[in-house]
């Protein structure tokens, strides 16, 4: 992921350049040397510290053709907010209010100057009061620069906003259609575009067929051959079946330089009555997967920005589906047809190329597949909801995959996910939420990063 840009603003108010010239002067060096000291983990774009309404607007509008990830505000003082609110209503990038100041805490010598140093919460109190009135959408955190909470939470809110910016930029590309009738994920992809920021792409089955076509033999050939040296090749996986998926593969990696696309959603029966497209590239998905694409199956758009959201966040995500309860150890069977991210194998000596029956499809034959155990740990679980009037529900939920062997009747990657609470109500409170039933998948606890997410987008959220 790239580092941040970030403009931060200093803000004070005019009343004190006119009538205290010195404190300003102070106020500027302090904060010189707060953004340099504090920023490590971004590039920023600051100012002179700001009081007029002028100043506001001109800061902002630099900060705008600069393309900046987002801005962050700092009240240095008191700011009246009527000096930033009518600007910033006019400016769409993400807006982080850092309700901060210069001391840590207040000793027994605290006394006027102090006092003067470290008043900004009432500006921060103003400003906020505003925006909330007027809808507009921002974020806040609370904390001394010292705190190394605080830093970290400024950091998490950087990357989001550099995630949210990097949206507005992705593309999307949806191979085979949308699974006919399924309809919790289906919204239009003006909709996706104009509340999220990806733009879908649609690829015809006849076009991949012709990408498929023109792939070399020796490409394929060494791509086999790199496959027998990385993963166990299953006896039952023919040399034909291997080919047809190495060739897919090498289609896809086309289709996904040429159109510059970033995530694929691949809906298997799309994949009928063409001889170079007779069965979906499971294998080769899930090596893409693993390079950091998102991806969701039955041309599911939306969950394929989820796992590319999480792939930015945490570096490593897959795209999975809820399928069995265990009520007895509220347990949850997790699985699909036959894509998985090989950064989460347990043993990655272990992972094995296996033949996939897809009699399933509509082109009646069979795949290629990984096949492994995921790796024991906590994890996050990340849906983007549709809703009404246009909107987006963000859900999010934290698990942790068993320790437990591969079941040996199930050809597909599948693994145990064990709820922290009972299953049953977890799972009534995500179908309530309207949670649909595609998920993103990443080891670690990214709820934080998601609501960040869902306050700069400005859709809702809701951790279960």
């Amino acid at each position: 992921m790239r580092k941040p840009l970030i403009g931060v603003i200093g803000l004070t108010a005019e009343l004190y350049k006119k009538k205290i010239p010195d404190f300003v002067s102070n106020l500027d060096r302090y904060f010189e040397c707060f953004v340099r000291d504090t920023f490590g983990f971004a590039d920023t774009i600051s100012f002179p510290v700001v009081y007029t309404r002028e100043g506001v607007e001109k800061s902002f509008h630099k900060m705008e053709k600069s393309n900046v990830d987002g801005v962050i505000i700092v009240f240095l003082s008191y700011s009246p907010s009527l000096i930033t609110e009518p600007v910033l209503k006019n400016y769409r990038f993400p807006v982080l209010i850092w309700n901060t100041q210069q001391i840590m805490e207040i000793s027994e010598n605290f006394n006027t100057e102090d006092m003067m140093n470290n008043h900004g919460m009432h500006g921060v109190q103003d400003l906020a009061s505003v925006l909330v009135r007027e809808r507009r959408p921002f974020s806040l955190v609370t904390g001394h620069p010292g705190q190394g909470d605080t830093i970290s939470e400024i950091e998490k809110w950087c990357r989001c906003a550099c995630v949210v910016n990097d949206l507005k930029r992705m593309k999307v590309g949806r191979i085979g259609g949308v699974f006919r009738d399924m309809g919790d994920f289906f919204v239009s992809a003006s909709r996706i575009k104009k509340n999220l920021g990806p733009t879908v792409i649609d690829i015809s089955m006849d076009y991949l067929a012709k990408l498929a076509g023109s792939v070399r033999e020796e490409t394929i050939q060494e791509t086999i051959k790199t496959d027998r040296k990385n993963y166990i090749i299953d006896s039952n996986l023919n040399e034909e079946t291997l080919e047809k998926e190495v060739r897919l593969e090498h289609s896809i990696r086309k289709l996904i330089k040429k159109h510059r696309l970033e995530a694929i959603a691949v809906n298997f029966m799309g994949f009928k009555g063409k001889s170079r497209c007779a069965a979906i590239p499971f294998a080769a998905i899930s090596k893409l997967m693993t390079e950091g694409a998102g991806y969701a199956g039955e041309g599911d758009v939306l969950c394929a920005i989820s796992v590319w959201i999480l792939q930015k966040l945490a570096k490593t995500a897959m795209f999975t589906e809820m399928f069995t309860t265990d009520y007895r150890n509220n347990r949850i069977f997790m699985s699909h047809m036959g894509e998985s991210n090989l950064l989460m194998a347990k043993k990655p000596e272990e992972i094995k190329l296996v033949k996939k029956d897809m009699s399933i499809s509509a082109a009646n034959t069979e795949t290629a597949m990984f096949l492994f155990q995921l790796k024991p740990g906590s994890i996050t679980l990340f849906n983007i909801s549709p809703q009404d009037r246009d909107g987006f529900r963000m859900i999010a939920a934290n698990g942790c995959i068993e320790d437990v062997k591969l079941f040996p009747g199930i050809t597909a990657p599948h693994f145990l996910l064990k709820i922290d609470r009972d299953v049953r109500e977890f799972l009534t409170d995500y179908s309530l939420l309207g949670g649909t039933h595609h998920l993103a998948m990443a080891y670690g606890d990214f709820t934080k990063e998601i609501r960040m997410l869902s306050e700069i987008l400005g859709t809702e959220f809701f951790k279960i």
